[in-house]
């Protein structure tokens, strides 16, 4: 099995044999929307008898056309797939007040099957909305609030030196070094380990069941989603290749959520191993009851997810937005002039930059923003669900509706109204009298989720981007390819179709 990259797929001979009966099913059993005020659903393209939009809905880009439509439809969409309401939104205005104001309706999940399957269902972004969900949470937030980050600061440090050092010894490995250095990073705060070997298996697996659930996560994709039956075909029946990748990432999820917890706990135990800094795992373990507790299981299993969540959640997304970010920074010299202007003129020559100077460099963090903004790493976000019926601007929300914030244009990335020229790359439009501009909406309103969903990670995440970005600026240039005679290859940044892109 290839673990670059995993590819999700059904063998046709099995869709035509079983999408009649899964259809059938599907209208037979499903459940029936109460309307009593006879309120219309929200615009959007009309769909075909049983399968609704299904066909209409890419798994190449869809926020693209999901752009059109909201020119076309306004600001909330409906669409169908086979019978599954989906609700998409295209503007802040209409995004907040159901995901903020209205959290306690819209932040429930969609269960996939294929979550089961691959063994997903302990992580937290995918937890319904209930005491479990909370007790997570709070887990998370007591590990990473503001207040916890700055005790993290000299790890994220170290691990950032080691990456320059081999960036500047092998820079076509770029991607794996930049990989490495935020999977580390996570892992050490995870964990407390800093065993590189240990570390690079578990980077690895949690890799590779990042890529299967961004993959799964498409809609239309995998259509057990659809027709949950299918998961209960055999092994052996044509098409059914997709169940043996499922397996195996649930094989490699089980190493993920528990080989790191094990080695940090084996370490907790034997105090002469303990790590030199903090770790989620180190804090947590600390405050679990005596074996003996009847609540111990139950708690330690929380720890054991909470710290896998953290590495894995983190990781991938980091990665993307910095391979964007060299992209950017080639694409863009005059970026890299006055960002390395600044860093001397506060900075000087004498050292490297620390996670406390950040503050003091404006026009380093105005790009941090650009670069998330201009590439928006994930696109749509996890989808929210209703959890009772609703209405919303004189529409009818049926309970159960899959809500996708159209992210890539919704949360001011794209949106022409909130950015002049969004589609360049320019970290000026951040800046006022060479401070940060508190007028321009900040693209942390939405990438990092909405309401009660919001990412519990997103304080240590932009510690760590942070720090590498000032870093990279201050050792290296970045400069496009060049041919055998001397000429600029082209480059061009192309997004994937994934949820993280």
């Amino acid at each position: 099995m290839d673990h670059t990259r995993v590819v999700l797929h059904y063998g046709w001979p099995l869709v035509a044999a079983l999408v009649l009966a899964g259809l059938g099913a599907k209208l037979t059993f499903g459940h029936r929307k109460r309307n009593p005020k006879g309120l219309p659903l929200p615009p959007g393209p009309k769909g075909l008898p049983v399968i609704g939009n299904l066909l209409q809905i890419p798994q190449v880009k869809p926020w693209l056309v999901y752009d059109q439509w909201a020119h076309k439809y306004g600001d909330v969409i409906y669409v169908e797939a086979i019978g599954q309401p989906i609700i998409l939104l295209n503007t802040m205005a209409a995004t907040l007040p159901l995901l903020e104001k209205k959290g306690m309706n819209y932040s429930d999940r969609l269960y996939l099957p294929t979550f089961k399957i691959m063994k997903l269902d302990w992580s937290l972004a995918l937890l319904n909305y209930g005491p479990e969900w909370r007790a997570h949470r709070r887990a998370f937030h007591q590990s990473l609030s503001p207040t916890m980050i700055p005790p993290y600061h000299a790890l994220i440090e170290e691990e950032c030196l080691v990456f320059l050092r081999n960036l500047l010894t092998n820079p076509r490995d770029f991607a794996g070094h930049t990989r490495y250095y935020f999977g580390s990073v996570l892992m050490r705060v995870s964990y407390g380990v800093t065993d590189f070997e240990f570390n690079r298996q578990l980077i690895n697996d949690a890799e590779v069941v990042l890529r299967a659930f961004s993959s799964a996560v498409v809609p239309g994709r995998m259509l057990v989603n659809n027709f949950p039956f299918l998961r209960h075909v055999p092994d052996w029946f044509p098409g059914t290749g997709w169940k043996q990748v499922c397996n195996e990432v649930g094989r490699l999820n089980d190493r993920v959520v528990n080989k790191g917890f094990n080695e940090a706990q084996s370490r907790y135990r034997n105090e002469t191993s303990q790590s030199d800094h903090p770790s989620i795992v180190g804090g947590l373990l600390e405050e679990l009851p005596p074996e003996t507790d009847p609540t111990y299981a139950e708690r330690e299993y929380i720890v054991r997810c909470v710290a896998a969540q953290s590495y894995t959640a983190g990781s991938d997304t980091t990665l993307t937005a910095s391979l964007a970010l060299f992209a950017a920074l080639a694409l863009h010299p005059a970026v890299q002039e006055k960002a390395q202007a600044e860093l001397d003129s506060v900075l000087g020559a004498e050292r490297l930059p620390i996670a406390k100077d950040i503050e003091k460099l404006p026009y380093i963090q105005a790009i941090a923003k650009e670069i998330v903004r201009w590439y928006t790493v994930v696109p749509l976000g996890v989808p929210h669900l209703s959890k009772e019926d609703d209405e919303y601007d004189g529409y009818f929300i049926p309970k159960g509706t899959l809500i996708q914030v159209n992210i890539w244009y919704v949360s001011i990335m794209h949106d022409p109204e909130n950015y002049d020229d969004p589609h360049e790359f320019r970290p000026e439009r951040f800046l006022k009298n060479g401070k940060i501009d508190p007028s321009v909406m900040d693209p942390e309103t939405a990438i990092f989720g909405f309401g009660r969903r919001i990412c519990p990670g997103r304080h240590l995440s932009n510690a760590s981007f942070g720090v590498m970005l000032a870093s990279v600026l201050a050792v290296f240039h970045f400069g496009i390819p060049k041919d055998e005679a001397g000429r600029e290859k082209k480059l061009k940044l192309v997004m994937g179709s994934d949820m993280i892109a």
